[in-house]
This record gives C-alpha cells, sequence and structure tokens, in this order.
C-alpha cells in the first residue's frame, strides 16, 4: 500500500462524507426557510468556486479537506436586509433551529445504514469464527474456550464470521462483566461458555480487543500459492503472478503461505531472492518488500495475495449476502450496534476504563481508508460506514462549536424563555475550541507515537 493511495482515499472518504454532513444542513436549512450564503467542503483558501441557485449560494472546494460548514443567513453575524430577515437562521423557531442543527448528524447515520446495506447486498466475505490459539492466562481461556471451538452466539445474537464476534464481544466488553458464548466444539457438540469481562482496563486497553480477550482466530495451513498481485505494488514490480507457487527466500524453502507471510513482513525494505514456479517452470526474482507499519511495528509487505481457492481455506471461508430488504434491514441494525458500541467505548475513555490511545489521528484513517479501498468495495463501504457513524456521534457531543454544542444552546433557551447572552455564548465557544484542540492533539500525538514506535 502506497502513501499515495492512502492519501487519495483518505481524501475521498473525508470528502464523501463531510458533503453528505454538510448536505443534510444545506437540505434542512432550505426546507425551514434558511437563506443559505455558502456550502463549503474544506477550510482554508478556496480552490474551486461558483454560485448556484436563485439565492445565488456559493459552493466552495477549500485546500483543508478536514471538514467543511454551511453558511447561513444571520443577524448574529452579520447586518440583514429588512426584507431577508425572514430568512435569517436565528428568527426561526427553536424547533427549525433545532432540525437544521441535528440534520447533519442524522445525514451520517441514514449514509451509513445505505453504505452497511450496499456492503451486505455486494456480499461480506469472511473466516468463520473459529478459535484457534488461546492464551492461557487470558479471559477467553478463564472462559473455557479451547482451540476448534466454533463461536455461533454471542449472547443471544447469532455470529456468523469474525466481524460479528469481535463486534458483539466488544459490545459486551464495555457494557457487562461476563459474556456467554455458545460453541461448537471439534466433535460438533453445542457448548455454553462464559467468559469473564471484569478486568475491563486491561481488554479496552490499546490494540486489538480479540488478542487482548486471549484468543487468535483459527487460520488453516495454506500452500503458498499466489492468488493476486496489486498493480504497482514490489511483487508486481518484481514480476510475480497470480498462480505463482513460492519455493524459496533466499535460498530457503518456504513450507507454508505462513511461513512466507512471516519472511515478507520480517524483511522491510530488503531484497529477497525468490525462486517460484510458474507452470512447470521454476523462475528466480528479486523483490523488496514496502515498509508498513503494522500495531505499532515495521512490517514489509509485497501486495500479494492467497490463493482463496485452496479447499483448506474454503472450509473456513463466509461470504454473508443479502437482498435489498435485509441489506437494508441489517444496515440499519448495524448503525444501530456501531453507534450504541461508539457510545459506550467512549463513555469507558471518560471514566478512564479504555485507553485514549485507541483515538485514532488523521494518518491512522487514512491508512485505513488505503488499505480498505485495496481490499475491495465491501471493505470501503464497511469503513466510510464506521467513520460516517463516527462523524455524527462526535458531532452530537455537548461540546460547543460542533452541533451537540448549538443544541444544547437552544435546550438552556427553551428552559431560559430567551437566548443566552453573546458573553455566555462566546465563552462557551472559546472552551469548546480548547476542547477540540485538546482532542485533534492526543489524535495526533497517538499517530505519531504510534509511527515511531
Amino acid at each position: 500500500m502506497t502513501i499515495l493511495t492512502s492519501l487519495v482515499a483518505f481524501i475521498v472518504a473525508i470528502g464523501v462524507l463531510v458533503t453528505i454532513h454538510e448536505y443534510g444542513h444545506f437540505l434542512a436549512a432550505r426546507l425551514m426557510g434558511v437563506k443559505v450564503l455558502r456550502f463549503s467542503i474544506g477550510f482554508g483558501r478556496p480552490i474551486y468556486r461558483r454560485m448556484f441557485g436563485r439565492d445565488r449560494t456559493e459552493f466552495v472546494i477549500a485546500a483543508i479537506p478536514l471538514g467543511g460548514y454551511v453558511k447561513m443567513l444571520d443577524e448574529r453575524e452579520a447586518p440583514v436586509a429588512e426584507t431577508e430577515a425572514h430568512r435569517a437562521f436565528n428568527r426561526k423557531r427553536l424547533g427549525a433551529r433545532n432540525f437544521v442543527v441535528v440534520a447533519g448528524p442524522l445525514a451520517n447515520f441514514l449514509f451509513a445504514i445505505v453504505a452497511y446495506a450496499a456492503m451486505f447486498m455486494i456480499g461480506v466475505p469472511g473466516l468463520k469464527p473459529i478459535v484457534g490459539e488461546v492464551d492461557p492466562t487470558s479471559a477467553a481461556a478463564a472462559g473455557g474456550l479451547q482451540h476448534g471451538d466454533e463461536i455461533v452466539m454471542v449472547g443471544d445474537r447469532q455470529v456468523q464470521d469474525w466481524d460479528q464476534a469481535n463486534l458483539r464481544l466488544l459490545d459486551h466488553a464495555v457494557r457487562a462483566d461476563a459474556v456467554e458464548i455458545t460453541v461448537l466444539d471439534r466433535d460438533g457438540r453445542e457448548i455454553r461458555r462464559t467468559i469473564p469481562l471484569e478486568n475491563r482496563r486491561d481488554l479496552l486497553g490499546e490494540g486489538q480487543f480479540l488478542g487482548r480477550l486471549g484468543i487468535r482466530p483459527y487460520r488453516p495451513e495454506l500452500e503458498p500459492l499466489i492468488g493476486s498481485v496489486e498493480r504497482g505494488s514490489p511483487a508486481a514490480e518484481a514480476g510475480l503472478q497470480s498462480g505463482d507457487r513460492v519455493l524459496a527466500v533466499d535460498g530457503e524453502p518456504v513450507d507454508s503461505w505462513a511461513d512466507w507471510v512471516e519472511r515478507i513482513q520480517a524483511a522491510p525494505g530488503e531484497a529477497l531472492e525468490l525462486r517460484v514456479e510458474r507452470e512447470d517452470r521454476q523462475l528466480d526474482l528479486r523483490v523488496v518488500p514496502a515498509e508498513v507499519e503494522i500495531d505499532g511495528e515495521r512490517r514489509g509487505r509485497i501486495g500479494a495475495g492467497v490463493d482463496a481457492d485452496q479447499p483448506q481455506m474454503q472450509e473456513v471461508s463466509t461470504l454473508v449476502r443479502l437482498g435489498p430488504v435485509e441489506g437494508l434491514v441489517s444496515g440499519a441494525a448495524r448503525t444501530w450496534e456501531v453507534s450504541l458500541l461508539t457510545l459506550r467505548v467512549l463513555w469507558r475513555m471518560v471514566t478512564g476504563e479504555a485507553s485514549v490511545k485507541n483515538i485514532a489521528g488523521p494518518v491512522t484513517i487514512a491508512e485505513y481508508a488505503g488499505m480498505t479501498a485495496i481490499i475491495g468495495a465491501t471493505a470501503f463501504l464497511g469503513f466510510l460506514a464506521l467513520v460516517s457513524v463516527s462523524l455524527g456521534i462526535i458531532n452530537l457531543l455537548p461540546i460547543p462549536v460542533l452541533d451537540g454544542g448549538h443544541l444544547m444552546y437552544n435546550v438552556a433557551e427553551w428552559i431560559k424563555g430567551s437566548a443566552l447572552s453573546e458573553r455566555t455564548q462566546m465563552i462557551g465557544q472559546q472552551l469548546g475550541l480548547l476542547a477540540i484542540a485538546a482532542l485533534m492533539l492526543l489524535a495526533f500525538y497517538n499517530d505519531f507515537a504510534r509511527l515511531l514506535g
């Protein structure tokens, strides 16, 4: 995965999500009869500008793609002609103003539902939730999980792949002290096991949740057969092709796909001499793995995927594919599930039971954008939906300068019977900016701390 791929995927993702969010505000403002002066995607110096509509609304694409805004006619910001005063935002009823404010986050949640639905309709490939190694000192081991157990239910909900199992186990970890799961053991018997979750600080610490729970998903022993090669990757530059069998690296035999991956990951930036078999003849190739950061460590990556048609892989693979109606229902359910989980994790961060090191900044988000874009449409749609939910929730937090802060001011106005003073609102805005700045600094710190190890 190149830096350019991550950058382009990040800009596309943020551009789409910000446009959706701001269009929610724009559409609601128009419906409520508020005049919109500017619709901006990004901040800073405009790089594209166009006027449209009978109100000559200014559409702007700005240089810094980290947000956007909708500027409405408002007497608190500039003088308004008496003939247009009825279209000023501040003149509208409290209910109309609340609708305009909440429409942005609402648009993000609706987009997440549609994105998840599209993901399910295209088809979500995954691995059956079969347990591989279990850390003997972990919560999973304390709950009796064993190698070969296939998780079929978490609580009272069925799971079909590791994505669902991970999400629902994490949901229980942030709100309960234990979770009952149903597994099929290696003999096919259905057994109930209870995993203790009292050690929440450790389970919700930095890093992958399943690993902290003590579970490593089962992966079959695969032959070192190349299935796919990313365009422009080190593998493509070396001449590797789909169907190649890797025989040796630097003269040492390669026994399995896991062995091959381990050799590549251990050699970022180093030239490796390969021997591969292609159509009954052997070839010598040289590849230089690109350096990437995975879980805080420098690893090598060449952009070659395994041949997934091997019988061992088919036995543990699954595909979740739904029709349009089922897809929308599941998309709405997944959006609700992820929203609740996000709120619970945020609360655990406030109480100190979840690590704030899990807050991701632009660098980490860009990495995931690039990674999911390379994997395919379903992965990228899932990424967009997840970030859209996060954007909607963050904007609803009761922090001045965010949508939730405006709602908080409106609630105060409703209770008080009149708007808060300009001085009070200004102090709130300043405190809100400080809070946002602190959050951004923490996110950037986490990004660079992870990159620097």
